[in-house]
């Protein structure tokens, strides 16, 4: 027990951002137990929400019980100040430093809500070592308090950072300004339109990433040139199809009746499905065309003739597949057309194209053949040299 006696604890309760003295004016560091219980009360009563009000409590509670085990305990609290931050922590600081210097505590009990604990404890360590931390956490008022600091944190940021200031600040601010003037010229519903439309194209441009493709455009090649043709030149193609193929569709008594009465879909399908491919089957196949030439020109561009050889079957089969699919548009327009014109069809496509790739790939193995011949007598004549 004579140990314990001698022992000095310091309980000490920080209020970093000074909720003490802005609710109530009680200044610090305030020492002593009924001090330090009145302005716990006082705190409480001009905010009972307060959670450094319920960290008072608790280090009251924790002197006491000390108290009670023999120790010869004192208890303190020490504020920082309203703005946080460095000018904080140096208050608190000079503060402990004062409370030291009266009662010269061999430890520290720091009792704190928890949120700051991580900032608070070099400062403290730095005057006297802490022997224990109690945080006080009463019903997810750490995690409600953390959010806050996190939200202002960010909040400051987008406030002061210029990186993000010009999004969060200077393009509402240009709003307002342009939303203001309209309406002082009575031009309100324009200024609606206005500024919804200019928004609409600002999330197109950011969502479709289409400000990155436009930055990029300067690193492009002629090949590259080359697909960014072929490719819109295909999605024109295939837009124009399919206005064919509704255009198509519109103009037959069928596909009326389908809309009025959507039941008759599965008799009519076949029929429509004809229709369609018949007006849209050539602009399809022209889009798909013009695909696979801008891949020939790309690959003779980058010289790699596998590539050509590979795109160029592509453009014949291409050919080769349209009169069967428009062959299978007719049959699908009348069921009691002869089907083996498809069947036919496709047989004959299938042998034209089998016969095309086996001689394209009979002249490539023997250019291979000669090439490789050439290499080896022309590296054979600059050994015998």
């Amino acid at each position: 027990m004579a140990d314990k006696v001698q022992e000095k604890v310091l309980v000490l309760c920080v209020d970093r951002d000074n909720d003490l003295y802005q609710k109530t004016g009680i200044t610090s560091p305030v020492i002593g137990r009924e001090e330090c219980l009145r302005a716990a009360e006082n705190l409480a009563i001009a905010d009972p929400e307060e959670a450094d009000a319920n960290a008072i409590f608790a280090a009251i509670k924790e002197y006491d019980n000390l108290t009670a085990k023999g120790f010869k305990p004192e208890i303190a609290i020490v504020t920082g100040t309203f703005e946080g931050g460095v000018e904080a922590d140096i208050k608190i600081r000079r503060e402990l430093s004062k409370v030291l210097e009266n009662f010269r505590a061999g430890g520290i009990i720091f009792v704190s809500d928890g949120v700051e604990d991580e900032i608070l404890v070099p400062v403290i360590q730095s005057l006297a070592p802490i022997l224990s931390v109690k945080r006080v956490v009463i019903k997810h008022s750490k995690s409600v308090e953390e959010s806050y600091m996190i939200i202002g944190k960010y909040l400051k940021m987008l406030v002061f950072d210029p990186r993000y200031s010009r999004y969060f600040l200077g393009l509402p601010g240009v709003f307002l300004l342009v939303f203001a003037t309209l309406i002082y010229f009575n031009l309100v519903t324009e200024a609606l339109i206005g500024i919804l439309f200019f928004l609409g194209i600002l999330f197109i441009i950011r969502g479709f990433s289409i400000d990155k493709v436009i930055g990029e455009v300067k690193k492009l090649t002629p090949s590259s040139y080359i697909r960014i043709f072929s490719i819109f030149g295909m999605l024109i193609m295939y837009v124009i199809a399919f206005y064919r193929g509704g255009v198509g569709l519109g103009a037959t008594t069928e596909f009326k009746n389908v809309i009025t009465n959507p039941s008759q879909l599965l008799e009519y399908f076949p029929f429509l499905l004809g229709i369609f491919l018949e007006n849209a089957l050539i602009y399809m196949w022209f889009g798909a065309g013009i695909y696979y030439v801008g891949q020939i020109l790309r690959a003779f561009i980058k010289d790699t003739f596998y590539k050509v050889f590979r795109y160029t079957i592509g453009i014949i089969t291409l050919a080769l597949l349209y009169f069967p699919f428009l062959e299978l548009s007719q049959v699908l327009k009348d069921p009691n057309r002869n089907p083996f014109s498809v069947v036919s069809t496709i047989l004959i496509g299938l042998s034209l194209l089998f016969v095309i790739i086996s001689f394209t790939y009979i002249r490539i193995s023997e250019k291979r053949r000669e090439r490789t011949e050439y290499v080896k007598k022309d590296a054979g004549d600059t050994g015998s040299i």
